[in-house]
C-alpha cells in the first residue's frame, strides 16, 4: 500500500511539474483587487512559460487601457512582437512547432506564437 501511495504522489508531482499557469492581478479605479485571464500551458514548460507571459502581458495591456492598475507592471514593458512568417505563409501551430523542431525559432519566439495564435491575433 505504501509504494501505491508513493506512485500516486509522484504522479500528481509530475503532472503538477508539467504546467505552467498564471492570471492577471489589477486594480480597479475604486481600488478593488481583481483577477483575470487565468491562463495555462502544459507540456513544455521552457515554452509554456513565454505563452503564458504572452497572454499575461497582452492581458495587461488591456487593463491599462480601460483604466485600470496592473499588479506586475513588468507586463507592461513586454514586446508582444512575433517574428514574421516565411514569404507566402500564414503561421499556424504546426508551422510554428516546424520552425521550433528545425531551431529556427527560440523557445521565446514559439511561445509567443503559441499565445499569438491561441489569442486569435493572427485574425486581427
Amino acid at each position: 500500500m505504501k509504494i501505491k501511495s508513493t506512485c500516486i504522489v509522484l504522479a500528481v508531482a509530475l503532472f503538477a511539474s508539467a504546467c505552467t499557469s498564471g492570471r492577471l492581478e489589477y486594480f480597479t479605479v475604486e481600488g478593488e483587487r481583481k483577477y483575470a485571464c487565468e491562463t495555462e500551458y502544459t507540456w513544455q514548460p521552457s515554452v509554456d512559460k513565454y505563452a503564458v507571459e504572452y497572454v499575461l502581458a497582452h492581458c495587461a495591456k488591456e487593463a491599462v487601457s480601460r483604466g485600470y492598475t496592473v499588479e506586475d507592471i513588468a507586463l507592461l514593458e513586454k514586446d508582444l512582437s512575433v517574428p514574421l512568417p516565411p514569404e507566402g505563409t500564414a503561421w499556424s501551430h504546426e508551422l510554428a512547432k516546424q520552425h521550433h523542431v528545425k531551431g529556427m525559432l527560440t523557445d521565446k519566439e514559439y511561445g509567443y506564437l503559441i499565445a499569438y495564435l491561441d489569442l486569435g491575433h493572427d485574425r486581427d
